[in-house]
């Protein structure tokens, strides 16, 4: 896979997602985990406003744009990202920004644009959980997703 970002880039967007994650804990108000990006006061709000803002597009369209580009590292059996997440039940920042960066940037998403959509994706993906991120915006038809499967 391609390096998209210096390791001292890599350090700070791993370091503004666990900012951003760390003040979502703060700030929720129960345990459960927002899985809806269309509350406007809800706590994945500024990232989906950031999608939106970048994009053009709704989050949630992007969004499953964004799992289709990168499923094999997420939600396919054997990917990178998917291994991580069986293992640990949770990412790491840096590998986030490492895998995401390359299917932004094949997107069509460079420079400081890149920077901040890699941290608000992964910020949602490693909030809501990598299996509910694959699950809620894959595509119901394919046969890789869970809901598809016999």
């Amino acid at each position: 896979m391609a390096t998209i970002f210096s390791d001292p880039e890599v350090q700070a967007l791993a370091t503004a997602i666990d900012q951003e994650l760390a003040g979502i804990e703060q700030t929720r108000s129960s345990l459960a985990v927002q899985r809806s990006l269309e509350q406007p006061d809800a706590p994945l709000a500024k990232q989906a406003s950031e999608i939106e803002r970048i994009t053009q597009e709704q989050p949630v369209t992007f969004l499953k744009k964004f799992r289709k580009a990168a499923k094999t590292d997420l939600c396919d059996e054997g990917g990178v990202l998917n291994a991580q997440w069986q293992q640990w039940k949770d990412l790491a920042s840096g590998d986030v920004v490492k895998n995401f960066g390359p299917v932004l940037v094949a997107m069509g998403f460079t420079g400081v644009l890149l920077e901040t959509l890699v941290v608000a994706v992964g910020v949602i993906v490693i909030h809501i959980g990598l299996k509910a991120f694959c699950e809620e915006f894959g595509d119901a038809d394919s046969p890789n997703t869970p809901e598809a499967r016999p």
